[in-house]
């Protein structure tokens, strides 16, 4: 038989097997007050007031109506009484262990428990480890729905542990995102704020592939919400135990695979304000039979865009009406004439062209000397972008006799996605061939700085990804307690995207007049017409504006993880506490990158990147051994538990060498009440394929220093000589359960992360402040190639190589600054922090209340770009994590009924400047209706509203034009939304 498990004391659903084992304790009288109500709902009452482990599956209890109990009771008569009339019962498999099960399941259950040692829980190698060292927060499918996220992304999202400046397309077209590599638009998990490349996010246990520029990180956007059973979150290194690459911490995304019967989802919901809005269908159908199951579910999201033109905080880079500052640029339309000036170090405007006219009949005497105007390049913008997604899981578990057990399972996600950029800012010389040329000082031509945005509308971003996840396993019982767990998988992740309406600088020459009519071409300016560049708008033939408008630029990327592992566990000998447990294993697993990108931005035909692709392979040996010491059988004065556990594991590394991560873990109960927790680990990080191979590449951007804005050569690439990343992860915390609060849990973590080596493009993740940042000096090199000869060499042959976008765009004397973004090991971080958190369920009569609360401190988060930088800190800063992040709830059930409300809390912070950013706080609430009886019984239907008063984010005067933070705070508003859930 196959069933899900919930551990309600966890808060955590797993999946195990039958065994038949009976296991017999006696325990002492305790006072119960769980009122009658829904099962589902009483259980983790009745788990919090007994303090023990409560195991039962989600889909076994949903529905049932349990009478309640009241009484000084044993645990076990007290469960037993909670249970009466709802068909089933509870055996009790470990001394502080009790599992729910249907007696009539299984024919030849009648005489069968279930025992906690099928039961593997993130953390552990090892089966029947309920807690252990490591700190972990797990969200279930009840959490999911009770918050009102439609989707995994937005549950991870709100947990205060994870930082949304990378891997989050809500910050990508809002300076939130530095890192540029999320070219898929997709979600990742970035926890700590250490990087989404140093967090493992696993689906079953089983890696995803990456996605983005560097495929290194995962999406979890295409993973169906109505499949998850539980997400577990494990906030400490687990290098020994998952692999070189959980640095950061272990994102475990468990689905359901054991449903009998079906269930249909449908969800809309929208902003306040109409501005955006999301839809959302999901069914799923499974079916038991003696000796198996299946399991399928289809889902289908569709989310609108959110235009910046809908909100005032991302519409117009003039941030002087927030008391900020002007961010708006001389690339404008009209455009400016422009000199550079060596000693701002960029272009300055010496001559406004008029507004007001359309470039023709102009006279010297109409340019405003002096003066300059200003574009608002968040035209046209999205600050969210839309996404269609469709996702769907199918699983089969299969019992072979008594001994052997099969399973297989295959996941598959399409995302399509759509945005725009900001029009292309750029300056251009035009001479005295074009016919709409005026000089207001008698030049035979001028440099002119404009932007394309109100001719040629904004460049158009769309593409797709497609998720690909599948694995095939046997689970073989051998001698004793002994069992093999073995598994084959693959994941694949292939993204495509593009950008129409791009500039073609070559083109665009042509048009100005600048070079003569290239036969070559379909366009001809003398008999087309040409474009020009001095009218307020646009005023060009759209012949003219069709042929520099034809660019585009394309790009698809596939990344594969190929594995194959095999673990067995089991007891290795009796000790006075109990067995002592090993769990040891192999692995192998071959991972690929590929990517190919053709643009046409300059030139006469489309540049063929050159297809890159990498692989490597990794062999890997693991295992984890759990000692008990003290336990209910030999517990002493303040030894009632006591558990130790060591794990290590080797990795060989087909292009990076070696690793070996160790890691040793203590579990200590003082007494009932009180369990504490420490760990210490080390973990090692190989370089992704991309960072060690890229091929290296150059593009221009415009970088601000001061007041001005000055002309940069960026310098990407891979850099073979990377070393593996290392940190040192410290963790020590417990769990504090007052027996005079029955149902109260408060627990606390303190973490320390060493880590040195780390992987990084120091210049591009700060690119704003590049030129200005000391500590980003070493990678920053001022030019003047105006008056320095050898600064004009080295930048014209920059632009002479193959490999540099846009090389005719911009003269080498036009440039300022040379910035080297490529891979580098920087110095190192230290990473110092507390987790808090607590958990009260308790009642009053027949109404039941569940307050909680969880929140993150981060007190050192230390950075050193090279040995010699200087020490910066990486929090409490725009676009880093904030010190201070917390989530707190309360909820009310009784009978049909519920309702829940809830506060999020982000800290204030400076800005670079000093300038105060003040917190933000946001309440949701939910209230919820779900029929235990009659004919709408099995549904259950919810009002959500997140952001209830429709806060703003806080001010903060962006150098992107945006006025908040959108790493750390969005501009989503008031989103309402209602889901129907029916049960079949």
């Amino acid at each position: 038989m196959r069933f899900g498990l919930c551990s309600s004391a966890l808060g955590a659903l797993a999946l195990a097997a039958a065994t038949p084992v009976v296991v017999q304790a006696q325990t002492p009288a305790i006072q119960f007050r769980v009122p009658a109500g829904p099962l589902q709902t009483v259980l983790p009452q009745f788990a919090a007031q007994s303090g023990e482990q409560i195991l039962y599956s989600t889909d076994l209890v949903v529905g049932r109506q349990s009478p309640g109990v009241s009484g000084a009771l044993r645990t076990d008569q007290a469960l037993a009484g909670l249970l009466q009339g709802t068909g089933l019962r509870a055996r009790r498999t470990r001394p502080n262990t009790l599992v729910v099960f249907d007696p009539t399941a299984r024919a030849e259950t009648a005489d069968e428990a279930i025992e906690l040692d099928e039961i593997i829980v993130t953390g552990s190698l090892i089966r029947g480890v309920a807690d252990g060292p490591s700190p972990v927060v797990s969200v279930t499918r009840d959490d999911i729905d009770r918050q009102g996220h439609g989707t995994v992304a937005q549950a991870l999202a709100a947990l205060p542990q994870n930082f949304g400046g990378t891997g989050n397309d809500a910050a990508m077209s809002n300076g939130g995102d530095r890192t540029g590599t999320n070219s898929f638009y997709a979600s990742g998990v970035n926890l700590r704020g250490l990087g989404s490349d140093a967090t493992l996010v696993l689906v079953n246990g089983r890696r995803m592939a990456g996605t983005g520029n560097k495929g290194d990180f995962a999406d979890v956007s295409t993973i169906p919400t109505s499949a998850v059973s539980r997400i577990d979150v494990l906030l400490d290194g687990a290098s020994a135990l998952y692999g070189a690459d959980a640095v950061g911490g272990v994102v475990n995304i468990i689905l359901r695979d054991d449903y009998d019967g079906a269930e249909t989802r449908v969800r809309y919901g929208a902003t306040s304000d109409g501005a955006s809005d999301e839809v959302q269908i999901a069914h799923t159908v499974g079916q038991r039979w003696s000796s198996g199951s299946i399991l399928g579910t289809y889902e289908y999201n569709d989310r609108s865009r959110l235009a910046a033109s809908k909100r005032d905080r991302a519409n117009d880079a003039d941030l002087r009406r927030f008391g900020g500052t002007d961010r708006r640029r001389i690339f404008s339309n009209p455009g400016n004439i422009v000199v550079f000036n060596a000693a701002a170090g960029g272009f300055v405007p010496t001559y406004a062209i008029p507004r007001g006219q359309n470039g023709i009949g102009l006279q010297p005497s109409d340019f405003l000397a002096g003066q300059g105007n200003l574009y608002n390049y968040r035209e046209g913008l999205n600050v969210l972008p839309e996404q269609t997604r469709h996702s769907a899981y199918l699983v089969l578990n299969q019992d072979l006799g008594d001994r052997v057990s099969v399973n297989a399972d295959v996941r598959y996600g399409l995302r399509e996605f759509e945005a725009v950029s900001q029009g292309f800012p750029t300056t251009f010389t035009v001479t005295s061939t074009n016919p709409y040329f005026v000089s207001p000082t008698g030049a035979t031509s001028h440099i002119i700085a404009y932007n394309f945005g109100r001719d040629l509308g904004n460049p158009r971003i769309g593409g797709r990804a497609e998720s690909l996840g599948a694995s095939i396993g046997a689970k073989i019982d051998l001698a004793g307690s002994w069992r093999l767990d073995t598994y084959a998988a693959y994941a694949q992740e292939h993204g495509e995207n593009g950008s129409s309406n791009q500039l073609n600088s070559t083109f665009l020459r042509e048009a100005l007049g600048a070079i003569a009519d290239n036969p070559a071409t379909a366009y001809s300016a003398r008999r087309d017409g040409y474009f020009n560049p001095f009218a307020d708008g646009s005023n060009s033939s759209p012949a003219a504006l069709a042929f520099i408008g034809s660019g585009w630029a394309r790009g698809v990327g596939e990344t594969t993880v190929s594995s194959i592992n095999a673990l067995a566990d089991g007891s290795l000998f009796t000790l006075p506490a109990g067995d002592a447990k090993l769990a040891a294993g192999v692995a192998f697993r071959r991972e690929t990158f590929e990517r190919q990108d053709t643009s046409f931005t300059s030139g006469v035909s489309p540049s063929v990147g050159a297809p890159v692709a990498f692989d490597r392979e990794v062999a890997s040996a693991f295992a984890e051994v759990r000692i008990p010491l003290f336990s209910a059988a030999n517990r002493r004065t303040g030894f009632e538990r006591l558990e130790l556990s060591i794990a290590g594991r080797f990795e060989d590394y087909s292009d990076a060498g070696q690793t070996t991560s160790p890691k040793i873990g203590i579990l200590w109960q003082p007494y009932s009440e009180l369990v504490l927790r420490a760990n210490y680990g080390e973990s090692f990080r190989a370089p992704a394929l991309r960072e060690l191979n890229e091929t290296a590449d150059q593009s221009p951007t415009f970088l601000p220093r001061g007041s001005q804005q000055v002309l940069a050569e960026i310098l990407y690439g891979g850099n073979p000589d990377l070393e593996p990343e290392q940190a040192k992860s410290w963790t020590l915390g417990g769990d504090y359960r007052p027996a005079a609060l029955p149902g109260l849990r408060m627990g606390l973590n303190l973490f320390r992360i060493d880590f040195d080596n780390q992987i990084g493009q120091p210049a591009f993740t700060a690119l704003t402040t590049a030129l200005t940042n000391p500590a980003l000096s070493a990678f920053v090199r001022i030019i003047d190639p105006i008056n320095n000869a050898q600064d004009r060499a080295d930048m014209q042959a920059l632009l002479d190589l193959p490999t540099t976008a846009l090389a005719d765009l911009f003269p080498a004397e036009a440039y300022g600054a040379i910035v080297d973004a490529r891979f580098v090991n920087t110095s190192s971080v230290l990473l110092e922090g507390i987790d808090a958190n607590l958990d009260y369920a308790f009642d009053i009569d027949d109404h039941a209340f569940d307050l909680d609360a969880n929140l993150t401190y981060l007190d050192r988060f230390d950075t050193q770009a090279t040995p010699t930088a200087p020490v910066q800190s990486g929090i409490n800063s725009p676009n880093l994590p904030v010190a201070l992040r917390a989530r707190a709830s309360a909820s009310w059930i009784r009978l049909d009924w519920g309702a829940s409300a809830a506060l999020n809390y982000v800290d204030g912070y400076p800005d670079v400047t000093g300038r105060p950013i003040g917190s933000w706080t946001t309440a949701d609430v939910q209230l919820r209706y779900a029929p235990m009886r009659g004919p709408l019984e099995g549904t259950t239907l919810t009002l959500n509203v997140q952001n209830l008063l429709d806060t703003d984010p806080p001010f903060y005067d962006a150098p992107e034009g945006v006025a908040y933070d959108a790493a750390n705070t969005n501009v989503l508003g008031r989103f309402i939304s209602i889901q129907l859930t029916r049960a079949w």
